[in-house]
């Protein structure tokens, strides 16, 4: 009898707190998740672009701003799975691993010569692993180490991405 007490006094207690959470109700035609987030560095300004989205800014924080801002309804920058840096905006990887708006799961990875777009990076990188995370990134900047990128490289063929232990 105690235990039916109790266990009804959990339910209520539970249903009450989900009552009184907020939530936010979102359309989801106005989602977008972002898959592949690119980022390079034009005329001075960091530049953020994703699959239907782009935001620029002085900063990696103002770029994710105006890329949050800028786009046609609701970006979603927690589902992107890889982070592709163009070869002149290596240097914020840091500002982009610490920011925490990316999951800590995204493959990381350096495009050398032409960057491709979100879709086709997306595409190739879904079925081939660069082997670097922005986890594995935080973990080493912590021990002081640091980490080689992958490359990816832009063919005839299509995208090729190098390993550091192929270089």
């Amino acid at each position: 009898m105690k235990q039916k007490v109790i266990r009804g006094l959990l339910a209520a207690g539970g249903l009450l707190l989900i009552w009184l959470l907020p939530f936010q109700r979102r359309d989801v035609a106005q989602l977008i998740p972002v898959e592949a987030l690119i980022v390079s560095v034009e005329d001075g300004a960091v530049v953020l672009t994703g699959k239907d989205c782009q935001g620029r800014g002085e900063s990696w924080k103002e770029a994710c701003e105006d890329l949050l801002q800028s786009g046609e309804g609701i970006v979603f920058l927690e589902t992107a799975e890889q982070l592709i840096l163009a070869a002149d905006a290596v240097d914020l990887l840091s500002e982009a691993a610490e920011s925490g708006l990316l999951r800590p799961a995204a493959m990381v990875c350096v495009a050398v010569g032409t960057v491709p777009e979100p879709e086709e990076a997306a595409s190739y990188l879904s079925s081939h692993s660069s082997g670097v995370t922005l986890r594995q990134i935080q973990a080493a900047k912590v021990q002081g180490k640091q980490l080689q990128l992958p490359l990816l490289i832009k063919t005839e063929g299509g995208l090729r991405i190098y390993e550091t232990n192929h270089r």
